[in-house]
């Protein structure tokens, strides 16, 4: 959005309305300006503030992409003074601020831990405890209550229930934020619907949302429920008055992003920043290293281009063959892409590599049980079919146990090859290849194929003393609570769903029919496309392959769809 065209008059009225006290509810699409807005609301409140005031204008969203592109907007916007009285925080990070400074009137165990899903699978392995059980959720609160471990699933409802038993400590909220901004609100859960009400009650609430991007259509009649909730709540009415597109200013991407929401027509013109390709699965790679490569010799400096594609599946394969492309390819070049990475699932990695390096150092049963554990849990969190009990915990601590290294066996191959590798980076690689000789792990060595930064990632890993699984679990901060680390660089692959609350200059977007259920609601299919569509903000390419029947880019594309 150009700095001179801010305000428009429709955002001026909202900020006058802001700035008047009155809750807000703004109904905006996609690059309407409503981090501008928001913002300028949050400057407005934090002038009326005396200048020895603590309070802040507290900024909620449910998803960390989202937090992040709004902190990093403050920019030239606030001085430094004014930025200490902003608060950027996801709806589980809020909650966990209460709790650890006022859990333990509540009962719990003083001070809590944040336990994020990593930590919270490596205890439950070790006790024993099945995530699909019934009686896991249970095993979590019992954690909260006797050990002051909260899992990511028992915040919100223990935040809930002590602001909801505490009208002292309500109070002290809606001073400490008496403004606090929503975005992205359509995508809050009952569970953050909640805990908002509770937390909000007494302050200042504007909430930004848009019920076009609302993908799954199971959540779209309760969010819709929730809009109106919203209006009683605050005594407001829904706001829909932004309707300009400032990201995007080539009309004819907001023009193909419309049909596909509508179901209706689109004919693009020789020359639209709308192209179509069509070819066969097996040319993909090739083909989208040509395209970005024709982006890239007209990009401009510190532009970015997205690749969007259907499956995280189809991520990882073509991340990995644009860096290392094939060698009877006739497209030889690399593309060195960058990946949205799950951090938790990374440092799974690195401590499974650390305790069978403990037990290498020390064989004994009980660094065979923890290597045990510490295996399940990173195989979980890449292999979410990868099965977990009591009876596989035995089972490989057992084989860790029995084999030695030199033994001719994949885990005393494994033993080996670690006890030879100085560097515990070069034991990542080892490692990953023995996995790929074991049934049960082939699945999650796949995957790890496709990610060589978790390689980068354990080169500042060092090893001064043992036990190292100890250290590096103690050393680690929960993944995914404050917000996850911004991937910077130019070409980034994302799937569909991963790319929401992000923007690109250039995208690809990546159309496969055959990733598309035939259970799944054509209005579900087309927001998701409409969401997809509308990161773009200079270029849109949509490749296409396979047969197109049934498929809900048909219409929009100019195609018959039956």
């Amino acid at each position: 959005m150009n700095q001179d065209d801010f305000p428009s008059d429709e955002q001026r009225l909202l900020i006058d309305r802001s700035r008047a006290g009155e809750s807000l509810l703004i109904v905006a699409g996609p690059g309407t300006g409503k981090s501008r807005t928001a913002l300028a609301m949050a400057l407005q409140k934090i002038c009326s503030l005396p200048p020895s005031s603590l309070a802040r204008v507290l900024f909620l969203s449910f998803s960390n992409a989202t937090i992040n592109r709004l902190a990093a907007s403050i920019g030239y916007e606030f001085s430094e003074l004014d930025r200490r009285h902003l608060k950027f925080m996801t709806f589980h990070s809020c909650a966990s601020e209460i709790l650890s400074k006022y859990g333990r009137f509540a009962g719990l165990p003083f001070p809590v831990k944040v336990a994020d899903k990593l930590e919270e699978r490596l205890t439950a392995i070790e006790e024993g405890q099945d995530e699909s059980s019934n009686t896991y959720p249970d095993f979590l609160y019992s954690l909260a209550r006797n050990k002051g471990l909260l899992s990511f699933s028992c915040l919100l409802p223990l935040g809930s229930a002590l602001l909801s038993a505490s009208e002292t400590l309500r109070t002290v909220y809606a001073r400490h934020y008496p403004l606090i901004i929503v975005d992205e609100f359509q995508d809050t859960s009952a569970e953050q619907w909640h805990f908002l009400k509770i937390l909000g009650a007494n302050s200042q609430v504007v909430a930004f949302g848009d019920p076009n991007q609302i993908i799954y259509s199971s959540l779209h009649q309760a969010t819709e429920r929730r809009l109106a909730e919203f209006e009683t709540w605050k005594s407001t009415s829904a706001d829909g008055s932004l309707a300009k597109n400032f990201r995007c200013a080539q009309r004819p991407i907001l023009e193909f992003a419309n049909c596909l929401l509508q179901g209706s027509r689109f004919i693009p013109t020789e020359s639209d920043p709308v192209k179509f390709g069509v070819f066969f699965r097996n040319q993909l790679r090739g083909n989208l290293a040509l395209l970005w490569k024709q982006i890239q010799d007209k990009i401009g400096p510190g532009q970015t281009i997205g690749i969007l594609l259907p499956s995280n599946a189809l991520v990882e394969e073509i991340a990995s063959g644009l860096r290392n492309p094939p060698l009877n390819s006739s497209v030889r070049f690399p593309v060195y892409v960058q990946m949205a990475r799950d951090e938790a699932a990374y440092d799974a990695v690195l401590l499974a590599l650390a305790a069978l390096k403990d037990h290498l150092a020390n064989p004994c049963e009980l660094s065979a049980r923890k290597a045990a554990i510490a295996l399940l849990a990173m195989n979980r969190s890449w292999d979410s079919r990868a099965r977990i009990s009591l009876d596989r915990l035995t089972e490989i601590a057992e084989a860790i146990l029995s084999h030695e290294r030199g033994d001719g066996t994949t885990i005393g191959r494994l033993f080996e090859s670690l006890e030879t590798q100085a560097r515990f980076r070069d034991s990542v690689a080892s490692l990953i290849a023995a996995l790929d000789d074991l049934p049960a792990f082939k699945r999650t060595a796949k995957r790890l194929i496709a990610h060589p930064s978790i390689i980068s990632g354990a080169k500042n890993v060092l090893e001064p003393e043992l036990p190292l699984f100890d250290q590096l679990l103690k050393k680690r901060t929960p993944k995914g609570l404050e917000g996850e680390d911004a991937f910077e660089g130019k070409t980034h692959v994302l799937n569909y769903y991963k790319a929401k609350g992000r923007e690109f200059d250039y995208v690809v977007l990546v159309v496969d029919p055959r990733q598309e259920s035939s259970k799944t609601p054509v209005s579900e299919k087309r927001r998701l496309y409409y969401v997809v569509a509308t990161r773009a903000k200079k270029w849109l390419g949509v490749v296409y392959f396979g047969a197109d029947h049934g498929c809900v880019l048909g219409p929009a594309m100019g195609r018959n769809s039956t």
